[in-house]
């Protein structure tokens, strides 16, 4: 039933995001193509290898720029809503009667709107860094943007790379989880639903940030003291540094508050449900 509820959850969300999506492409095809940033070198320091001088943008550039910056606000804002009012109003409001009563669990419909929540997410924040990526190479030119990052890759350990992409994908299962946890527990708190919610999820990224500096901070001196050989911990190693102590802090902090709020998601629906 997962994969039906999964599919059924993409089905109902694709058609916003890729018109969303196709919008956002055209807008940057339309700055590849009236090239905001003066694409020459002479403007840009180290980039290309055209001797045109630079005389700054034009209207044209000006207002193309303009529409780049508010398609990026409006896929940031649409993905932040379609997650929020999926869940919302699928578990929470009035669709929760028919929701609740479908022969899967509580668990199944959680896990299917989370999952669907995250591709979107992931999706909009991978399409905002390549179009980045290519308005930056139009300005400057691809092949010094292709070395850069040759460059980067080739001095990086993979391990770093590979725990920021770890941290990276953590951190958006996390943020989802704590969106829905708050969502569940809002009507408990007060009888304004959004107010509660709201409340909700201050009071579970106040107790977040404190969990996350507290983990950072521990194995931040178990690597420092695992450096000098006073004591050795679980992460401590003679590879660890400042970078890998942040990476597994960050890490397992924000693995902590995912399962937290997942299961306290799961809790509320299940025996605290309060229906619109």
């Amino acid at each position: 039933m997962l994969t039906t509820l999964l599919k059924h959850e993409m089905k109902a969300t694709v058609k916003t995001f890729m018109w969303l999506y196709i919008g956002f492409v055209a807008i940057v095809v339309v700055n590849v193509l009236g090239n905001p940033f003066g694409a020459t070198a002479s403007g840009i320091s180290g980039m290309g290898t055209s001797t045109q001088e630079y005389s700054g943008p034009n209207v044209f550039e000006g207002i193309a720029m303009a529409l780049y910056v508010c398609a990026i606000i409006a896929i940031i804002v649409v993905t932040f809503v379609v997650v929020i009012m999926r869940f919302f109003r699928n578990l929470l409001g009035d669709e929760g009667y028919l929701m609740m009563t479908l022969p899967v669990t509580r668990e199944e419909n959680i896990l299917a709107k989370l999952l669907a929540a995250v591709v979107w997410t992931i999706c909009s924040g991978v399409l905002v860094v390549l179009s980045i990526m290519l308005l930056v190479g139009a300005a400057g030119g691809f092949a010094d943007m292709i070395k850069a990052i040759q460059e980067f890759l080739a001095e990086t350990p993979g391990l770093i790379i590979g725990l920021t992409i770890l941290a990276t994908i953590l951190s958006v299962f996390a943020s989802i989880l704590m969106l829905y946890a708050a969502m569940a527990i809002g009507p408990n708190l007060l009888k304004n639903r959004v107010g509660g919610s709201i409340l909700a999820f201050i009071i579970i990224a106040i107790v977040s940030q404190i969990l996350g500096f507290n983990i950072l901070w521990s194995t931040a001196i178990t690597s420092e003291y695992s450096a000098t050989g006073v004591m050795m911990g679980p992460f401590a190693s003679e590879a660890m540094n400042g970078g890998y102590a942040a990476l597994v802090g960050s890490i397992i902090s924000t693995a902590i508050v995912a399962v937290v709020c997942w299961f306290l998601t799961q809790f509320m629906l299940k025996r605290k449900l309060n229906l619109a």
